[in-house]
Parts: structure tokens; C-alpha cells; sequence
């Protein structure tokens, strides 16, 4: 794990240098860089870069009060940390509150993004799923017991699911700052509502698609796309965390959209 200093923030990130197009990975509301730890051993990124990094508040970086946590802000930071480490022809992959994070990106970064895969990300108020439970109530309630409650109502699905992505989730939520998750489920509950991502998401000149996991599909976002012509994939017999829960599958099928056909051999 590497650190990354700006201004007063300091922010936790992974890098694998390799060839000149890079992958970058924004991970959700909560979680850490390790929601695409396994891309970091596959063979199949041979030849690519890899930079994953942990949001502030989330994973290893810190956690600051003075921050405050929008959508916005928290992309401007990821941006600096972006020119800091010379990363160019990027494909962007963020997940749920990531993916609204890599739109702000893939907007001010124009031409250096090959590629923009959005994981499940926020396009309406529909997908406020977590973000709308911890953004119910005030920051006094969220803080006094709103915290424990929702990672209550986590550990209980885990004991429920088997998935291993939501695992990973609780376990990162677990160590998450709550200040953090509070106000970035306020900022994320508001651009989903008044954002305008879905127009964001269709204006933005670059090339892109939308992936859904099967279990977890938002057939109104699957309509949405499909009037407007935007691909998108489903990947089988998985949820929200997706590439947790069929990382070989998940990681094959973007290479496919991609036209690597050949990077997906490793997986089968």
C-alpha cells in the first residue's frame, strides 16, 4: 500500500505499473481499493497499469472532519492523485457511489479516457439504496446509533446471503469513518436526485457501458438504457458486488466489451 499526500489529506492507494493504458478503480460508498484487490494477481492485466484507491474516510486513508465529503470534492481529490501519478489513456471503472465519482472524471479528462465502465452507479434516485438508508436522518442520529443499526442490518443479510461481495462490504464498513459515510450518502442522495446523471451519463464524450449483476438489476435503469442506445452487460448469477462475487466472469466479460477476447482465455 502506497500514500499519496494532497494538501492535508492523505489517501491510500495500490499501484501496479505496466504498460501505458491504465486501469483505475473507484470503489463504492464505504468500501476500500480491496473491492478489485484480484484484478491486481490475474494475468490477464498483464501489460496495464492498475491504480485503485481508497476514498477519504474509507480503507487506509484518512479521515478528516474538515472535509466535506461531495461527490465533487472527493472526485477533485481523486483527479490530483491522478496527475500526481501521470496516469494517461485510463479505463475508468467505479462502482455504485464510484461510478458517479468516474463521470465527474471521465468529464474533466476528456480525451485521456479509453473507456468508462459504470458498476451499478447512481443515475437516479432509484439506486439510493444504502446511501438513502444512512441519509434518512441527521448526523446526531447517524452518529449516536444510526451506524450500529446499519452495520446491524448488514451483518444480518451476510449471515442471510452468500455472497461475497457484501461480506467484503461489511468488513469495510466496519472499519469506515462514520462522518464519512454520513456525509457522502448526503451528497450522493442529492446528485441522485437532482444531479442529472442520467443526462451526464449520456453526454459524456467517451466510450462506455453500464454493468449490472443479475440478482440486482434495476430494470427501469435497463429501459433508460436501452432507449438511448448505451451498452451495458449483465453479469450471471451475481449481485451489486459484482466483481467480487464472479470476479472471472466479471473480469472476462469487460475484456470482451473492451475487444480483448483474448484476455478473458485466463478466466475460463
Amino acid at each position: 500500500m502506497s500514500f499519496s499526500t494532497i494538501g492535508k489529506y492523505k489517501l491510500a492507494y495500490r499501484l501496479k505499473r505496466g504498460g501505458p493504458d491504465s486501469f483505475v478503480f473507484i470503489h463504492g460508498l464505504g468500501a476500500s481499493k480491496n473491492s478489485f484487490d484480484r484484478c491486481f494477481g490475474m494475468r490477464a492485466f498483464s501489460g496495464y497499469t492498475l491504480a485503485a484507491i481508497d476514498l477519504p474516510g474509507c480503507g487506509g486513508s484518512s479521515q478528516p472532519d474538515d472535509f466535506s465529503y461531495s461527490m465533487k470534492d472527493q472526485a477533485d481529490l481523486v483527479l490530483t492523485w491522478i496527475r500526481d501519478l501521470a496516469l494517461d489513456r485510463m479505463i475508468l471503472v467505479g462502482h455504485s457511489m464510484g461510478g458517479v465519482i468516474c463521470l465527474y472524471l471521465a468529464e474533466a479528462l476528456g480525451a485521456q479516457v479509453k473507456a468508462f465502465f459504470n458498476l451499478e452507479g447512481n443515475l437516479h434516485c432509484e439506486d439510493c439504496t444504502f446511501s438513502g438508508k444512512v441519509a434518512s436522518g441527521s448526523w446526531e442520529d447517524f452518529e449516536s446509533k444510526g451506524f450500529e443499526e446499519f452495520k446491524s442490518a448488514l451483518r444480518k443479510a451476510v449471515q442471510k446471503k452468500t455472497s461475497p461481495g457484501l461480506k467484503n462490504y461489511y468488513q469495510n464498513i466496519s472499519k469506515a469513518y462514520p462522518r464519512a459515510l454520513y456525509l457522502s450518502s448526503v451528497s450522493l442522495v442529492k446528485e441522485s436526485y437532482q444531479g442529472n446523471l442520467k443526462q451526464r451519463f449520456l453526454d459524456v464524450p467517451v466510450k462506455k457501458w453500464y454493468v449490472f449483476g443479475e440478482k440486482s438489476m434495476n430494470r427501469l435503469t435497463r429501459s433508460f438504457l436501452d432507449a438511448n442506445k448505451i451498452p451495458y452487460f449483465i453479469v450471471p448469477e451475481s449481485g451489486h458486488f459484482m466483481m467480487d462475487d464472479q470476479p472471472g466472469l466479471f473480469y472476462k466479460m469487460l475484456f470482451e466489451a473492451l475487444g480483448d477476447k483474448k484476455r478473458g482465455e485466463p478466466f475460463l
